[in-house]
């Protein structure tokens, strides 16, 4: 679970999956992973119409995110552009002594646009992407998905030690 101050709104954070060529296999898998370890637990076969959805079930948790990421970077960026702005006039810089109102506004605005890229990037979670691509290249091949979310580190740890036992190269996000 996610704190009030993380600018993150899923609950689980962490993408894992492996591919299997036998679907039974990955069933099987799948089963040990929910059972022994209490994984949330999905299979996707090829044609999967819900595919999308096993993939990224926290649709809400992304929205969540995508609020809290912004209403925290924003803000703090806008902060941090002020401070250098004061910064710079304490340090006697010479185009911030002109007009010390102009540099603190200009490197406020910026600070808040590269807080706002910032939460952006962290809403568009570039780490999932590359799981993802991973399952969706395998499916089109006709392989079977095992996708894990885990709510933590030691729950993904455990995760990626059951699909290398299973004999898969699991790949995982961040």
């Amino acid at each position: 679970m996610t704190s009030r101050l993380s600018p993150f709104g899923e609950h689980s954070l962490t993408l894992v999956a492996a591919v299997f060529d036998d679907p039974d296999e990955a069933e099987q898998v799948a089963a040990t992973l929910r059972h022994d370890a209490g994984l949330h637990t999905a299979v996707i076969h090829p044609g999967d119409d819900r595919a999308t959805r096993k993939l990224e079930p926290e649709q809400r948790g992304i929205w969540r995110t995508l609020l809290r990421s912004h209403a925290l970077f924003i803000p703090a960026g806008a902060l941090v552009g002020v401070v250098v702005a004061l910064g710079l006039i304490f340090a006697g810089w010479p185009a911030a002594l002109e007009s010390p109102f102009f540099a603190m506004l200009f490197l406020a605005m910026m600070g808040a646009f590269f807080g706002g890229m910032l939460a952006g990037l962290l809403t568009l979670r570039p780490d999932h992407g590359v799981v993802i691509r991973r399952v969706r290249t395998a499916l089109a091949r006709g392989g079977h998905a095992v996708v894990v979310h885990p709510m933590n580190e030691l729950r993904a740890r455990a995760a990626m030690a059951t699909l290398q036992r299973a004999g898969a190269v699991p790949v995982r996000s961040l």
